[in-house]
């Protein structure tokens, strides 16, 4: 299954490409940048990529723009630009932070109400404005219905050889964090480094130093920085920054292959934080960055040289994206494994009532012999019909008639089903003779059920003998109800039964037909009660069968039996069926 997300400040794709790679599939990404756009749309021809303000998108009637309803995304992903909040020492809501990136983001959400969000942003948003830029970020988080957490990542812990820190919020809707709570990945225990991710890197463009830094870079030894040189030279080169004390370790930077990158920055050639090439003299190039950012070789980015090195530089890296991802997915499919829980019936009475349902079908189980196959005597001309006309074999049609005289014998096990399950529920007795099953809420009339596996299963004299049933019972007890409940009905209704009894029609208000859904809702108070046992059904079938070892069907003799009457199939069947009849005993 995909699940659906939608992204805002989409840049060149690193966190959307990642989500995909986790099992995300995007109904839109929204880029103001026409080059990161194009990217997008160059690599992606699919996606829905709209290169637009995303104030303008977040004005327009957003379920329809992406053609999901509100509530149903899966997810919400982005990452909006710092900025600093107006306070005027208040708690701010969402209206106060009006014309902010974020503003349009927190938008997005109010009008989506999508199952989770991901947020992303840098480490510095924690401290940003002493820290209350962030803290107006999770009360509005938190005013739009959404448990929030929150973790500093690293990338080189997630399979990228970079050292790249991203503060990662992820948020769920309310009424669904109770059903779950997220935790961040859990880090990989190898870590790469240059070396594991240059190997092999396809030519590309690449910035230049000039030809006197150059020179000074030929001195830097890997891992070295200005330091490791002659401190003439370092502070002929730095300048004013020899006197402003501090480490300065980003200057004349070379890094070594045996190390994880530092931070891919948007401009290589920096002063301040110049990242060279572990045995060349110059900055790396663009697809040595997109490698150290954990992009595909086969990702193009569209533009001119500083575009490119923009775009990679502000992207999420596509494998820590990734892992995010696959740790939403993993909280997405746990809501919907919890979403159908049962809470009108314990987990123990439900397993149990599912166990004596499948114990009815043993016998069904049991192999077939030619005596019990013809006990209901088996139509010949019928199966030479069926054989010709469906162009198969006597054996494939034999096949089709057990299993069909199998399943006849199962509605009986069905029926077991859907009436003794109520053994279990609350305000509910399944009497061992007369009515069904029999509900007696407290200050409600009680109600009397005959139960039918389906609307066309009852002749005109049943219908009559029970609606006279039910007749009489509601003239002995005015204050009751009779429910005939159809378990497959011709559609979810609860209305009076009206039925022709000797030729003239009765109906009572208080005599009613009733499909499954609505009688579960009545019993439960829970209209989704009967949807949610259907839900629940299939993984209590496989739980309890995986764990039997006596739930295989025998093998048939049918055929066999068959061959030893003759061996031609159809004399054989004509033999089984006619051979009392004149005429036939000459074709054994």
């Amino acid at each position: 299954m995909a699940y659906k997300s939608l992204e805002l400040f989409a840049g060149a794709g690193g966190l959307a490409l990642g989500l995909e790679q986790a099992g995300f599939e995007h109904i839109g990404l929204i880029e103001f940048d026409k080059y990161a756009a194009e990217t997008l749309r160059y690599n992606r021809p699919t996606w829905n990529v709209l290169c637009e303000d995303v104030e303008v998108v977040a004005n327009r009637d957003l379920e329809k723009e992406f053609d999901v309803k509100k509530g149903e995304l899966d997810l919400l992903s982005g990452g909006a630009p710092c900025q600093s909040f107006s306070y005027a020492g208040k708690r701010l809501g969402l209206e106060d932070i009006r014309g902010t990136m974020f503003y349009h983001y927190a938008t997005f959400l109010m009008k989506l109400q999508p199952k989770m969000f991901l947020f992303e942003n840098v480490k510095g948003l924690l401290t940003h404005d002493g820290g209350k830029t962030y803290e107006t970020i999770l009360n509005i988080f938190e005013d739009e219905g959404y448990k929030t957490v929150y973790k500093v990542l690293n990338a080189w812990d997630y399979g990228v050889a970079q050292k790249r820190e991203r503060l990662i919020t992820v948020g769920i809707r309310n009424d669904l964090s109770n059903k779950i709570s997220y935790s961040f990945p859990q880090k990989h225990k190898y870590k790469p480094v240059l070396r594991d991710v240059l190997q092999d890197v396809p030519n590309s463009e690449c910035a230049k130093y000039s030809k006197s830094k150059e020179a000074i870079f030929a001195l830097v030894p890997p891992s070295g920085y200005w330091k490791h040189i002659d401190p003439v030279i370092a502070k002929e080169y730095m300048k004013k920054c020899w006197d402003m004390g501090g480490g300065r370790t980003g200057i004349l930077r070379r890094l070594s292959y045996d190390e994880p990158s530092l931070t891919v920055l948007t401009t290589p050639q920096m002063k301040q934080t110049e990242r060279c090439h572990p045995e060349e003299n110059r900055p790396f190039s663009i697809r040595e960055n997109a490698r150290i950012q954990s992009f595909p070789d086969e990702w193009e980015f569209k533009g001119n040289i500083s575009a490119k090195y923009k775009q990679i530089g502000n992207a999420v890296p596509c494998n820590l994206a990734k892992e995010i991802g696959i740790s939403i997915i993993s909280k997405l499919k746990e809501v919907e494994e919890n979403m159908y829980d049962l809470d009108f019936i314990s987990q123990e009475n439900f397993e149990k009532h599912v166990a004596n349902t499948i114990k009815e079908y043993k016998d069904v189980l049991k192999s077939i012999d030619i005596t019990k196959f013809n006990r209901n005597i088996i139509d010949p001309i019928k199966l030479l019909f069926d054989k010709n006309v469906f162009r198969t074999s006597f054996e494939e049609i034999i096949d089709i008639e057990l299993h069909r005289q199998r399943d006849k014998s199962n509605n009986n096990s069905i029926g077991y089903f859907h009436q003794n399950i109520f053994k279990y529920i609350n305000n509910c007795t399944v009497p061992k003779q007369g009515w069904d099953v029999i509900v007696k809420i407290p200050n409600e009339p009680i109600i009397y059920v005959e139960m039918k596996n389906k609307h066309n299963t009852m002749n005109s004299s049943s219908a009559q003998k029970t609606y006279l049933q039910m007749q009489n019972q509601i003239l002995h007890s005015p204050n009751d109800i009779c429910y005939l409940v159809e378990v497959i009905s011709k559609c979810s209704r609860n209305i009076s039964w009206g039925c022709s009894v000797n030729h003239n029609h009765l109906e009572d208000e208080r005599i009613r037909k009733v499909s499954i859904d609505k009688f579960y809702e009545i019993v439960t108070g829970d209209k989704d009660a009967f949807c949610k046992l259907c839900m629940q059904l299939p993984k209590t079938i496989e739980k309890l069968i995986s764990n039997s070892n006596d739930l295989s069907v025998q093998q048939d003799t049918v055929v066999d039996g068959l061959k030893n009457i003759n061996p031609d199939m159809l004399k054989a069947l004509y033999l089984l069926a006619f051979n009392t009849y004149e005429g036939f005993n000459s074709l054994g």
